[in-house]
């Protein structure tokens, strides 16, 4: 059974996985787990589960946004550019599908969940 919190990434990767010849029973949830949740149906929450990455990718744009800023101002102008930095990888993000600092995240050890 594949599963992510939309669905879209775990049809994907259904998707793939049949492209690439896996015959064993394969399943997606369809909606992802609000779906499921809205069902009624029961859910274990791990309680050693990383945040979203989405939200950890906010959470380190923010601050590295801060940061930029907060060093420009109090220690040298040349800090903003960190800032610009930040701003030009959304943009990218945005426009392409292809986040970096998403994938970076990914492989931290903190988002490895062991069951």
């Amino acid at each position: 059974m594949l599963v992510c919190h939309s669905g879209r990434r775990s049809a994907q990767a259904l998707a793939q996985l049949v492209r690439h010849g896996h015959t064993s029973p394969l399943a997606d949830l369809d909606g992802g787990i609000p779906t499921w949740q809205q069902a009624g149906l029961p859910l274990r929450r791990l309680n050693n589960a990383p945040l979203p990455l989405m939200r950890q990718v906010q959470i380190a744009t923010g601050s590295l946004v801060l940061l930029g800023l907060g060093l420009g101002s109090w220690v040298a102008p040349a800090w903003i550019l960190l800032s610009w930095f930040v701003g030009a990888g959304l943009l990218f993000a945005g426009i392409s599908g292809f986040c970096g600092m998403a994938r970076l995240l990914a492989l931290m050890p903190w988002n490895r969940v062991s069951i």
